[in-house]
């Protein structure tokens, strides 16, 4: 290596002495991967000091609130679960708990809609955010199928109704033999289990692109941008 390929060459990372061009290898994968997140997601980036002007935007805020909104609807449903089936029924806590779940999760469909319809007007994919934009409507896509699972779960008229229009459409699709909305037993399951488990996973990598990308600035104001891969200026001593 020459002298002057020695002065390009990055700086390794004082913790994990990685410096983001490792080679992947199967014997040993670890340096690779070290290299990987001290390239895509080091700290300046998972944990900025600074922020573009523009997310001061009520607009840019529908993403932490939907966030927010999963947050309660993930707690209140994770209390209501080990309460058991009846136990929003039989008990005052339960009902309160109950109720905190079906708010969260209205509030949350409708912080999402708002930071749908903002992120599709103003091109949310640009800047290679291609993926970012991906795992957001995947994201939506997976609260609306949760949805339907939880229905079933409020026991009453409404639920039934609600049920038996969801179990149509799926027979429409072709899976109502698999996915039977009006099972409680399996869609209680569905809903706890599987379909959350995979919406937390999809939002987690959403918010992970977000954080490596950076916030999407608004068309025409890309210069207002801030990149994190650049350190922040010291303040001049007086």
């Amino acid at each position: 290596m020459s002298a002057g390929d020695e002065a390009r060459a990055p700086e390794p990372d004082p913790v994990t002495n990685a410096t983001g061009a490792e080679p992947f290898s199967w014997t040993k994968p670890s340096p690779w991967l070290r290299g990987y997140l001290v390239r895509n997601y080091p700290l300046r980036k998972l944990l900025p000091d600074r922020e573009p002007a523009y997310v001061s935007s009520v607009l840019y805020t529908m993403g932490v609130l939907t966030l927010a909104a999963l947050i309660c609807a993930v707690i209140s449903g994770v209390i209501i679960a080990l309460g058991g089936v009846s136990f929003w029924h039989t008990n005052s806590f339960g009902a309160f708990m109950n109720s905190i779940h079906f708010w969260s999760v209205q509030f949350m469909f409708l912080f999402m809609a708002v930071h749908f319809i903002t992120n599709f007007f103003t091109m949310g994919w640009r800047g290679g955010r291609g993926w970012t934009w991906i795992t957001g409507v995947l994201a939506f896509i997976l609260s609306i199928l949760t949805s339907f699972t939880g229905f079933l779960m409020m026991t009453n008229w409404d639920s039934q109704w609600v049920g038996q229009q969801a179990k149509d459409a799926f027979n429409a699709l072709g899976i109502g033999a698999i996915w039977n909305v009006m099972n409680a037993g399996q869609q209680f399951t569905m809903h706890v289990v599987s379909t959350t488990a995979l919406l937390l996973f999809v939002v987690s990598v959403h918010i992970a692109l977000i954080r490596r990308r950076g916030v999407t600035p608004p068309p025409g104001a890309e210069d207002l941008e801030v990149v994190a891969d650049q350190p922040v200026p010291k303040p001049e001593s007086r």
